[in-house]
């Protein structure tokens, strides 16, 4: 077989693509945290139909990923590992996207080698995919979405119609990606909005009835929960407004890839391009991307600065129409030959590094359920204390989800444990230490005075910290042990 720069392209793509896979299929029996434990405790098998749309009524997302976990869970899929396994089904969008828009002349060959390697070497990738949340889904419809966005303005471009194929492809890429999470949802209006600017109203009502056909679930589901007079389980993000701006430059750089080869050669182009003042049509794609980020993040800003609503994971939904601008740059024809096997290369190189460093693989609420369990072997009357409601009082679901992940672990390492409540006096130790046990402390610098004071307990004896991830665990000795 004759050598090529186009084979070997394919090659290093698919090479990327199947290493970012077979990292994360590894990665499958990781510790879980609390977000995981909410969505197990969310699809319990045992509950009916009608409880968990009772649930869903007062959730902040959009009711898919749970209604995918939901549905498997009472088809007898419960292991942990197999749900998680479930993103799989992320791939095939964005492959399905691609091949499609190779196959429409929207994306060439380069552009697509590029697009996976980033796709696959993303953090966004790597290290979403096995969580049992909707993060990874999220990243790879919203590649599906962008790239069939580029089909559209390029078929505008032709001036061919929007006839029902590309509108159906593009309608149930949509119909995933804004079901997923709100901020897919906002980020698919905008999407939307700017195929609209573009079309110019010629044949639009079409593309319109499609889009807002997918998005009507998640826009019903919104106005019920906003009708919901549950408690408000995001009050406790606290991202300030010069932190945002961090944080989303720091999202643009990990959906990426971190790629500086991508990057870099995304500028030069642009910078190429606008030099030789190109037709509007050589930069029209790309630009239409970045106005839509613009205008997601900008909005997005503006709305932190009123009420602090921005976490890392939540710009996720901005993930794909990075990408998709990435490689429409960085692999086009205007971009130099070697582009994508460079970009590739950097691919690959920055996944072993991740590889090699073990950057992916988290311990979660299973490191203080060891501890605990090792405390116990040394003295095996200890007994073990929590308090699920620790800062959730007013909120069955965190409570539920909580306890949820502390007997999940517990029956694990083969212990038990009773539950407390804030005011209560702990019973005075025995011959072995009490062993009281919480999870989900995010401050690391919590003091043993400042924690005490907000668990509320009063105890007997002497009290001692330790920490272990995201654990602290009490152990509470006798006054004369």
């Amino acid at each position: 077989m004759k050598w090529s720069i186009e084979r070997t392209e394919w090659l290093l793509a698919v090479l990327a693509l199947g290493l970012g896979l077979l990292t994360v299929i590894g990665l499958l029996g990781r510790g879980l945290w609390l977000d995981e434990f909410w969505t197990l405790a969310s699809t319990r098998p045992e509950q009916s139909w009608g409880q968990f749309w009772m649930i869903m009524a007062n959730e902040v997302h959009p009711p898919l990923h749970y209604l995918l976990i939901q549905i498997f869970e009472k088809l007898g899929v419960t292991d942990v590992g197999a749900l998680r396994a479930l993103n799989i089904l992320g791939v095939p969008l964005v492959l399905g996207a691609a091949w499609y828009a190779y196959r429409q002349k929207a994306l060439d060959r380069g552009q697509i080698c590029v697009l996976l390697a980033l796709y696959a070497s993303s953090p966004m990738f790597l290290s979403t995919f096995p969580d049992l949340r909707a993060y990874f889904l999220v990243f790879s419809s919203g590649i599906a979405v962008a790239v069939l966005a580029r089909v559209l303005l390029q078929m505008e471009l032709r001036e061919q119609l929007w006839e029902w194929q590309p509108l159906l492809f593009w309608g149930l890429s949509l119909a995933i990606f804004v079901n997923l999470h709100y901020f897919s949802t906002f980020m698919g209006g905008l999407m939307t909005l700017a195929l609209i600017l573009v079309k110019r109203g010629r044949g639009v009502v079409p593309f319109l009835c499609v889009s807002a056909a997918a998005a009507v679930p998640a826009v019903l589901l919104f106005i019920i929960q906003s009708l919901s007079s549950g408690p408000d389980i995001i009050d406790w993000i606290q991202t300030g407004r010069i932190d945002a701006i961090f944080v989303m430059i720091d999202e643009i750089w990990s959906a990426g890839a971190r790629n500086l080869v991508a990057f870099g050669l995304s500028v030069y182009v642009l910078l190429l391009l606008l030099e030789r003042r190109l037709s509007w049509k050589d930069v029209r794609d790309p630009l239409v991307l970045i106005a839509v980020l613009i205008g997601f993040f900008g909005f997005l800003v503006l709305a932190n600065a009123v009420r602090p609503l921005i976490i890392d994971r939540y710009l996720i939904a901005a993930g794909g129409c990075i990408i998709t601008a990435l490689a429409l740059l960085a692999g086009g024809p205007q971009a130099p030959r070697w582009s994508a096997i460079a970009v590739c290369v950097f691919a690959l190189l920055s996944q072993g590094r991740a590889i090699y460093k073990d950057t992916y693989d988290k311990t979660g609420w299973r490191a203080g359920a060891q501890t605990v369990a090792g405390l116990l072997e040394d003295c095996q009357s200890s007994r073990i204390f929590t308090e699920p409601t620790r800062k959730s009082e007013a909120d069955y679901m965190m409570t539920h989800a909580v306890r949820y992940g502390l007997e999940y672990y517990a029956s694990r390492n083969g212990f038990s444990f009773e539950e407390l409540q804030k005011g209560d006096t702990v019973p005075a130790p025995g011959k072995c230490p009490n062993i009281i046990w919480f999870e989900h402390v995010l401050d690391a610098d919590a003091g043993r005075e400042d924690f005490l004071a907000e668990i509320e307990l009063e105890f007997t004896g002497r009290v001692e910290m330790l920490r272990a991830e995201r654990s602290m665990i009490l152990i509470n000795r006798g006054a004369e042990s």
